[in-house]
């Protein structure tokens, strides 16, 4: 089977809007989370987390434990922008954390093994060295969430 000239059929000329009623509207751009989510997080992140679905402009992200559920929850808004530039399109509209057993896909593949309560954050973010630095910023973002406010 072909598509123009001899060249193949294309999978996604080939599905056409049949991506759009599962929930892929932008099937590439969602492939590229998936296979780009170390470059979007950063390996410390992507060790202990992994997409679990994209609908509707909602990336679920399931984390390895509650600890690293609450630091993706604080990460969130970086998150989002890390998938939305890294895509190029406006694909990521929220981020939701939730809590599943067993280790990410990340394990197993160059991931940084970090020790429990040692703190990470999306490469594109620079991550504090000193607590109060620390608890600054998670302060920060915990009232951006509260008020609505990026």
């Amino acid at each position: 089977m072909t598509g123009r000239g001899d060249s193949p059929f294309r999978i996604k000329d080939l599905l056409g809007d049949v991506g759009k009623g599962l929930g892929l509207a932008s099937p590439v751009e969602t492939g590229l989370v998936w296979t780009r989510w170390n470059e979007i997080v950063g390996p410390s992140v992507a060790a202990h987390a992994e997409p679990s679905s994209l609908k509707g402009g909602v990336l679920r992200v399931r984390a390895d434990s509650p600890t690293w559920a609450s630091e993706i929850g604080y990460l969130r808004d970086e998150i989002k922008a890390s998938v939305n530039r890294t895509v190029g399109v406006e694909l990521v509209h929220e981020v939701r954390v939730w809590t599943g057993p067993g280790p990410s896909r990340a394990h197993g593949q160059g991931a940084v093994h970090r020790q429990p309560g040692e703190v990470s954050s999306p490469a594109a973010v620079e991550v504090p060295t000193d607590p109060q630095t620390a608890l600054e910023r998670a302060r920060d973002a915990w009232a951006r969430r509260r008020h609505g406010s990026p």
